[in-house]
């Protein structure tokens, strides 16, 4: 196989998008470890956590104490995010602001119903 002008462009054009569109996980890594030391109390760190479910159902400020490392907080992400049927998000708070948040459960498909809208769910 003769490797013309042609192809050597094209292979070119490839490793320089896969290496633009590669994601730095050393990079993501060390800022999740620097956001878990700010808000580690006593070695754990509170994941505040909500999301919308494939019947409308939406969830806001669950609470899920974790142990202040890395490979903990990777697990429990991947955990919630396995069993996901829409969106859901998550952030890092000390345990001690995390207690004084509220859980707000709303089913958003029955409120639409009761209101007389016509709805769609997206995910």
């Amino acid at each position: 196989m003769e490797l013309t002008l042609k192809r050597r462009k094209c292979y070119h054009r490839l490793v320089r998008d896969f290496f633009r569109s590669r994601e730095d996980r050393l990079a993501r890594r060390q800022q999740l470890q620097a956001c878990i030391a700010e808000h580690a109390e006593n070695g754990r760190v509170a994941l505040v956590h909500g999301g919308i479910d494939c019947d409308g159902g939406r969830w806001d400020n669950r609470i899920s104490l974790v142990t202040a490392t890395v490979v903990a907080v990777e697990r429990w992400i991947e955990k919630y995010h396995e069993y996901a049927e829409g969106p859901q998000w998550q952030t890092v708070e000390k345990p001690s602001v995390a207690a004084d948040l509220t859980e707000d459960c709303r089913d958003l498909a029955f409120e639409a119903f009761e209101d007389g809208h016509a709805h769609v769910l997206y995910a």
